[in-house]
């Protein structure tokens, strides 16, 4: 009630449009319901059916009240909590792994076949928190907002990163920013102490295991 009285009066509609009666004393809930004054109304009537789904019927009534709204607005601020929102990607401390897009259980964080990139349809976001928890880096945080511009319905590039190519065939084998990082977290651990070790890291399975072979005296290309 709180959230829909924000929407409400960001949009110019006036009065008090939600209130808890207690139903316990009919003749007292009879009586402050007559006495309830009568907040601005929308003044065209909607023509949209209910749905079963209840987020698309809310958006539906949105809709339909921003369209006739004595205030029109393209965003209103929305308290904490709120279903309605955006995320933020720190793009220096993401490395792409997309754990956020397995964990968001709405679709609203979105991955691309042909490219590292991370997208984002805000009219999805429920502002549950389970990307920015998943997120191992920390790396997302979110903003209860709601957007009423027809871009929030369409997914937005919120981050995107290079190719890492391996350095012995050049195939793909991750972001260069994933590949960056488990070196970093590697590079003083006794395992990739021996020269070369740390750049069998920076080739794929198949390279690596030829390299390992070299470095044993048997090149496996000559078998």
């Amino acid at each position: 009630m709180a959230i829909a009285d924000r929407i409400a009066q960001a949009l110019g509609y006036q009065g008090q449009h939600f209130r808890v009666f207690d139903a316990a004393d009919t003749a007292a809930c009879d009586a402050a319901l007559w006495s309830w004054p009568a907040a601005l109304p929308v003044r065209a009537t909607a023509t949209f059916a209910p749905t079963a789904d209840k987020r698309t019927t809310a958006a539906l009534a949105i809709e339909h009240l921003a369209l006739h709204a004595p205030v029109p607005q393209r965003e209103i601020a929305l308290p904490a909590g709120a279903p309605f929102g955006t995320i933020a990607v720190d793009r220096d401390s993401c490395t792409m792994c997309l754990a956020c897009v397995g964990s968001c259980p709405v679709g609203a964080i979105l991955d691309t076949q042909e490219k590292p990139q991370l997208r984002f349809v805000e009219a999805k976001c429920v502002q549950c928190g389970l990307c920015a928890t998943t997120c191992p880096e920390h790396s997302i945080t979110l903003t209860p907002r709601l957007n009423l511009a027809p871009e929030a319905r369409a997914p937005r590039v919120v981050n995107e990163a290079a190719i890492f190519q391996c350095i012995a065939c050049g195939k793909p084998m991750g972001t260069a920013k994933m590949v960056e990082a488990m070196l970093g977290r590697l590079a003083g651990h006794s395992m990739f102490a021996a020269p070369g070790a740390l750049d069998r890291l920076r080739m794929c399975a198949d390279c690596r295991v030829i390299d390992m072979m070299k470095d044993g005296g048997v090149d496996v290309r000559d078998r």
